[in-house]
């Protein structure tokens, strides 16, 4: 009998119902599994990452949790980065990369409490933040809005048993306090305290509840300072002469001392002596100069208030403790040898435990001027190194040969006739070759060797030697292979050439290729105190000082270049340019090769602040003197236009093909000049518009090439200039989307000289292909790819503001793309206006690098295979091919079944042979 419907029904549809849910979460599956193995059998093996946070503002011990294992340091940075770090390895548990510049800064961080933090960041509004400390997750967030938002410098932020307060200084009238719920924003409180000596010459810092300020001019420096939370309080003042006594001279400093009391410091004679204030009720004047290079921390140990001073000599860092009550030094047993880990320190932090009323434990986060951080107990716990956060300059320098390599070309680069020593010689060399052998096969320890067994130049140039410059004057060198630090080398008292940028120069003077001659660098940097330049020459490979190592100037350096010609000794020289047009040469036994090429050196000066450019000749050069003279001139008045960017051609570029074939099977010949410099202007129109002007300029002769203007465009503008072509990106205020713009420039069907280029010769423009794209994401960083002799393909790699690095195809950004698809032509693909972002084109896959400050790219020993270094916040190194490895054979490459291919033909070869012998000789007797 046939079911009954009404009972067979919601039987069936329960059954399909579960067949449907088991079918999508079989889809669900395996779209999962497919997601997961993307790229897996590549992470890591030839790329690396290290993550930073930066220089530290702001610290705290996190050791609320019972485990010991869950202890952390918060930590607040320079670069608007929250951390927690790892108490026992320094290792990032979790970081949050906040806003670029203002809107990110962190103006105020809470003691850890109940493993809740807050956090004040931001201008106009501020963000005010409450995080969970142990996922690093947003409680909540709620905005304050300044009602003066041109004071916002001086607004100071204080934070106190979950409440906020909002401190503005009013100029020649008081203070005013509103204080806040920090989890809710509510408001809570408003007060004006009067404080009439607040006003914009005064300098002023918060300390805890006191509001201090130092007011100094010519004759006399007074002290002022108020509690700001006490009601009916009245100014205090304190004369500099009744803190330091007389005969201090100034000018005098105003900052806040770090640690769990309310203190502050006073600087005179050019800081080298400090003196304290503690705020415990009326200022308390500690009757002991401080070394102003010391690092102070003021703590309250064992209920006894103690400061703490660190100092750095002749490489040992010590830290002193000394109580108030007794004023006499007791050294804490913290003195060791850092090697050179901690350059002028500072306690950023402690955390003391008690086992009993005289045994104390305490751990001291400690920040140096290069600002590296160290953690200390009795010992260094660990260090990091945060100056990498910072990179300025980057040179990528191939490793030295091995020393069975150097032991071989220095037989056979002696000079000698005599055929004994020779034989000798070369049985010398045999024997030592089999006694290493030996050795090896035994597993006895070689003879020691001034270089690492694994610092060698590999078959392919695939390992090599990076050699970064931080901001700070901190030089290191990295290794390509795992990221280790080899080296590290500090400069002292030097800066970038300006107040307000933080540009080095690294130029690589002689590569590892010409032994025994050590290979050498040099970086240019300008003198904190003086502003003069100076030049430091060292080995990079081991980071030793060669020569002088740090060599001072006694002028300002305006421009600089590297000769493309070499010593004797293969030592490139460097051409200096003096605020004065007057030539330099280091090293100075250059001067005779300089003078020599004076007819075929120029060199150009762009002054970003006058809008100046200029170009000299050194044709006019003596053996005894270096002349320079001016060759050509030109003026773009700042006031309608700011020179932003001036970008060259990379001088390890080589360009491999002079032209390119047309469908019609004629050449049509690229415009190649070397001396062919893009220059970025910004500024506004008449009708107050934003405009983008892009000029090409030939530095040589002056000749201006091309030039573009783009109206209602603003920055961040960044340019890629390479061979014939030019990629420049910017955002369209019109639009409002970033977009990629590119030029290519040709001279025609027909090439002025197939020879030698000059930029003298007077020949004509060239025809320039133009075309914009539209990019859908934010650009922080662009660079083009560079191989050896220019025979692969050219990408341009983009760094996008979402933390990964773009690999696009030129092919994408030519701007002949054809705009009618019925126009063809062979390795051109048709003009469409938005370049699509594919995710097989990210180098980094999930590896976000954060606050991209540029992409520096190098040839490797394979022509395929482009060397990747991206610095920012973060480091991140990779290879990339093009187009493709086409010299080296694939990793699932069948090496077994080639062999026996090869052995059957081999074989059959011989056994054909074997079989024509025996008819030739049947065919014979016939």
């Amino acid at each position: 009998m046939a079911p009954s419907p009404q009972l067979a029904g919601p039987g069936l549809r329960r059954i399909f119902n579960e067949t449907q849910l088991l079918h999508c979460l079989i889809v669900l599956l395996g779209l999962f599994n497919l997601s997961l193995c993307l790229y897996e059998d590549q992470v890591g093996k030839f790329d690396w990452r290290q993550n930073y946070v930066g220089k530290v503002k702001f610290a705290s011990f996190d050791t609320g949790s019972s485990a010991a294992k869950f202890h952390k340091i918060i930590v607040a940075t320079e670069e608007n980065v929250l951390a927690a770090l790892n108490i026992r390895t320094g290792h990032i548990l979790w970081r949050k990369v906040f806003e670029k510049g203002c809107a990110g800064r962190i103006r105020a961080l809470s003691n850890v409490a109940e493993g809740k933090l807050i956090t004040v960041s931001g201008r106009v509004p501020a963000l005010v933040r409450y995080w969970n400390l142990a996922l690093g997750h947003i409680v909540k967030e709620w905005t304050l809005a300044d009602q003066n938002p041109d004071r916002i410098e001086d607004v100071k932020w204080y934070i106190k048993d979950g409440t906020l307060h909002h401190i503005l200084p009013i100029y020649n009238s008081g203070v005013e306090v509103t204080s806040y719920d920090s989890k809710t924003g509510e408001k809570l409180k408003f007060r004006k305290v009067s404080a009439p000596f607040v006003s914009p010459e005064t300098e002023c810092v918060l300390a805890d509840s006191n509001f201090v300020c130092l007011k100094q001019d010519s004759n006399s420096a007074i002290l002022f300072n108020i509690n700001i939370f006490e009601p009916n309080a009245q100014p205090k003042s304190i004369t500099i002469n009744t803190i330091f006594g007389a005969g201090a001279q100034g000018p005098h400093q105003l900052s806040l001392v770090a640690g769990n009391l309310p203190a502050v410091s006073i600087s005179a004679d050019n800081n080298r002596r400090k003196r304290l204030l503690l705020f415990e009720g009326d200022p308390v004047v500690v009757p002991r100069d401080i070394d102003g290079h010391n690092g102070v921390y003021v703590a309250n140990l064992d209920n006894k208030k103690v400061i703490l001073e660190s100092s750095y000599n002749n490489g040992a860092t010590t830290i002193t403790a000394t109580e108030l009550a007794i004023s006499e030094p007791q050294p804490e047993k913290i003195g060791y040898w850092m090697h050179n880990a901690l350059y002028k320190p500072s306690i950023v932090a402690t955390d003391c435990t008690y086992q009993s009323m005289k045994a104390r434990t305490c751990r001291y986060l400690m920040s140096s001027e290069d600002h590296s951080i160290s953690l200390l107990q009795q010992k260094v716990i660990w260090t990091r190194e945060e100056a990498l956060a910072s990179i300025v300059a980057v040179e990528i320098v191939e490793l030295p040969i091995s020393e069975q390599d150097r032991a071989i070309e220095m037989e056979f680069d002696l000079k000698e006739r005599d055929v004994l020593g020779m034989l000798v010689r070369r049985l010398t060399s045999q024997a030592n070759q089999m006694r290493s052998f030996v050795q090896t096969l035994l597993g006895l320890e070689p003879q020691q060797s001034s270089q690492r067994a694994d610092l060698v130049r590999d078959k392919f140039g695939l390992h090599k030697m990076i050699v970064a410059v931080t901001s700070t004057g901190k030089l290191f060198g990295i290794e390509t292979r795992r990221g280790e630090i080899i080296w590290q080398q500090r400069v002292p008292n030097i800066r970038g050439f300006s107040q307000d940028s933080d540009k080095m120069i690294l130029y690589v003077q002689r590569g590892s290729r010409h032994f025994p001659h050590p290979p050498q660098c040099a970086l240019l940097a300008a003198d904190k105190v003086t502003g003069n330049g100076v030049l430091f020459f060292f080995n990079p490979i081991n980071g030793q000082a060669l020569g002088a190592g740090r060599t001072e100037l006694g002028y300002r350096p305006k421009q600089s270049m590297l000769l493309h010609a070499s010593t004797d000794t293969f030592l490139r020289s460097i051409v200096i340019l003096d605020e004065h047009e007057q030539a330099h040469v280091y090293p100075e036994s250059a001067s005779a090769l300089v003078t020599s090429l004076g007819r075929n050196t120029y060199i150009f000066t762009v002054d970003k602040t006058t809008g100046q450019l200029a170009g000299y000749s050194l044709a006019f050069s003596t053996q005894q003197n270096l002349v320079t003279n001016k060759v050509w001139e030109l003026y773009l008045s700042p006031k309608t236009q700011q020179i932003t960017h001036v970008v060259s051609k990379s001088p390890l570029e080589r360009v491999h093909s002079q032209g390119r074939v047309l469908s019609d099977r004629s050449v049509l010949y690229k415009y190649i000049n070397p001396n062919l410099v893009a220059i970025a202007t910004q500024g506004t129109s008449g009708a107050h518009k934003n405009t983008l002007t892009l000029y090409l300029l030939d530095v040589v002769s002056g000749t201006m090439v091309f030039s573009i203007v783009h109206k209602r465009i603003r920055g961040p503008v960044h340019i890629v200039h390479s061979e014939n072509w030019l990629v420049y990106s910017y955002y369209n205020e019109k639009s409002r989307r970033t977009e990629l713009a590119s030029l290519e420039l040709y001279e025609g069907k027909y090439q002025s000289t197939s020879t030698v280029f000059s930029s003298l010769a007077g020949t004509k423009l060239p025809l320039v292909e133009r075309q914009a794209f539209i990019f859908p994401a934010s650009i922080e960083s662009m660079q083009e790819t560079i191989t050896e002799k220019g025979i692969t393909s050219k990408h341009v790699l983009v760094a996008l503001a979402n933390g990964g690095v773009l690999e696009l195809p030129w092919m994408l950004l030519d701007p002949r793309r054809p705009v009618n698809p019925e126009m063809r032509e062979e390795g051109v693909i048709p003009y469409m206006p938005e370049i699509p972002i594919h995710m097989d084109g990210i180098i980094n896959y999930n590896q976000s690098i954060h606050r991209v400050a540029g992409i520096h790219t190098s040839p490797s020993g394979l022509e395929s295979t482009c060397l990747v270094f991206v610095r920012g916040l973060d480091l991140f190194y990779t290879r990339v091919s093009p187009s493709k490895t086409f010299d080296v054979l694939k990793e699932d490459f069948d090496y077994y079944l080639i062999v026996i291919v090869l052995a059957a033909l081999v074989i059959s070869s011989y056994a054909s042979k074997k079989f024509a012998s025996q008819k030739l000789q049947k065919q014979a007797w016939k």
